[in-house]
């Protein structure tokens, strides 16, 4: 009979324990399901050694070239010790952020400039806390946008594109929500947008979230296969064509000289 030494068993409980850990705390890999698509903040919080390994995916998954640059993913990032951020999700949000900022240029505006500063955060669970039924929200004090688990998994991203259309709304002094209301005549005293050109129930009577709307419309249209997504309340008298074409038109002028 093999006899074993009480510091032998020891350290092949050890190595099974480290192996475990280790297996358990890599990134897990799924498949793809980003769209086909084709002045940074005064502190970034640190990496701890806790995130190591999504540093190591941000490195590798999120940092394309005209996305990062030499500052990094940390102007785009926010990582804290205990972060959910998967692999899949880094991929989706550097298409989206391509996407915007090649959009935003090929209408002669500056689409970096426009979301320079602003960073994401991740919250665990479906919704954000605080805000039920909220799957993103941005805080422009703080110029974060934070994002659970189902801004990835719904329509393709759009409720990411929406967050950043608010950012590029604030950018501009709102002056991107008048333009589109002046024409399609909003009433704008009572924050009622006018019917045809509202997708999601809570923009028939919020001027921001009606154009925050348009402009995932307008960049999923052009850019993802001419999408349309439908909400559990959007009208089918939704003028989709219309919703894009008046917001492509609102663009432009912001990129007029004043």
């Amino acid at each position: 009979m093999v006899k074993f030494s009480i510091g032998f068993i020891a350290l092949l409980v050890s190595l099974f324990i480290s192996n475990y850990l280790t297996v358990k705390h890599q990134p897990v890999s799924h498949p793809k399901n980003a769209l086909a698509m084709a002045a940074e903040p005064d502190s970034i919080e640190p990496v701890t050694p806790a995130s190591s390994q999504v540093a190591d995916a941000l490195e590798q998954s999120f940092c394309a070239p005209q996305i990062c640059g030499e500052a990094g993913w940390q102007q785009w990032i926010i990582v804290t010790p205990g972060d959910s951020w998967q692999t899949d999700e880094l991929i989706l949000l550097r298409d989206i952020l391509t996407t915007v900022i090649d959009a935003l240029d090929q209408q002669g505006l500056d689409g970096r400039s426009l979301l320079s500063g602003y960073r994401f955060q991740r919250q665990q669970g479906e919704y954000i806390i605080g805000h039920p039924g909220r799957v993103a929200v941005v805080n422009h004090t703080t110029q974060e946008i934070t994002l659970a688990d189902a801004s990835f998994k719904r329509l393709r991203g759009f409720y990411i594109f929406h967050e950043l259309g608010h950012v590029i709304d604030w950018r501009t002094e709102r002056q991107l929500s008048t333009a589109f209301h002046i024409m399609v005549g909003s009433d704008q005293t009572q924050s009622a947008t006018a019917d045809g050109y509202w997708l999601n129930q809570a923009a028939e009577h919020d001027l921001e979230e009606a154009v925050a709307d348009a402009f995932a419309l307008w960049i999923m249209s052009n850019y993802g296969g001419d999408y349309r997504p439908v909400f559990a309340h959007t009208p089918v008298t939704t003028d989709y064509e219309g919703i894009t074409r008046t917001f492509s038109t609102s663009l432009k002028q912001m990129a007029l000289p004043q």
